[in-house]
């Protein structure tokens, strides 16, 4: 029973049906395979694909970024920035909240001019897109991001500070780093831009080298609570 040339759709389906009842089980199989084996791979192929994306995506989503830290400085391992992940991560994300702490090492030495320029490059893409909430800088990166206007003051974060942890706040107000630095042609302003850590309690506990590190806030992060929290558990 072959369907004939030139058929209508609907009769080559009756036809097709047709043939099929008058087979076997078995001949069933040979003849769904022989004639729909690439369409069922391609079937088999897209359900699999969108399994994948609804397992991921609805079922078991892939956590946010709670805060993104860019460290630009000092002497550290991938051990401890490990070990002060967990240790923010514990301190600020709720234990049942889908969140994570990122925190992303880029330490030039200075000899490099190339990397040099990809590093300001990815920092000026980053900050337009909001993608940084803190920086870890040296003295002169903090200068230098001043002058840039990748960071804001922090005089304001420090007052939410003081009014719910007066005692972290003294702590913090001692590390407290004014820069002086250009916003407009000739005109200048000085404010508090960072927060020296490098010898923070938190730090020093987990065995960092003692050194100057400033914490600061990036200008467009919209993150002022977890920035706060991660500012208070350096000094707790």
């Amino acid at each position: 029973m072959d369907t004939p040339p030139g058929a209508p759709f609907k009769e080559k389906v009756r036809l097709e049906i047709a043939k099929l009842r008058e087979m076997t089980f078995g001949k069933k199989l040979e003849h769904i395979w022989e004639y729909y084996k690439f369409p069922i791979i391609v079937i088999c192929i897209a359900l699999f694909i969108i399994g994948g994306l609804l397992s991921t995506w609805l079922f078991n989503p892939p956590p946010e970024s709670a805060l993104f830290v860019s460290w630009n400085s000092g002497i550290v391992t991938e051990e401890q920035i490990i070990e002060l992940t967990d240790v923010l991560e514990n301190r600020i994300i709720n234990e049942n909240a889908n969140e994570e702490i990122l925190i992303s090492t880029l330490i030039s030495s200075g000899f490099n001019p190339a990397l040099e320029v990809a590093s300001t490059q990815r920092t000026v893409a980053m900050v337009a897109a909001g993608a940084i909430d803190v920086f870890v800088l040296d003295l002169q990166l903090l200068q230098n991001h001043s002058n840039s206007g990748f960071i804001r003051p922090m005089e304001r974060m420090l007052a939410e500070i003081q009014a719910i942890n007066p005692k972290v706040y003294n702590l913090i107000e001692e590390n407290a780093t004014y820069v002086r630095y250009e916003t407009e042609e000739n005109i200048f302003s000085e404010h508090i831009m960072g927060i020296n850590i490098g010898s923070s309690p938190l730090l020093a506990k987990l065995g960092f080298y003692e050194q100057e590190l400033y914490f600061s806030v990036a200008v467009t992060s919209g993150n002022t609570e977890k920035t706060a929290q991660a500012l208070i558990a350096f000094f707790e």
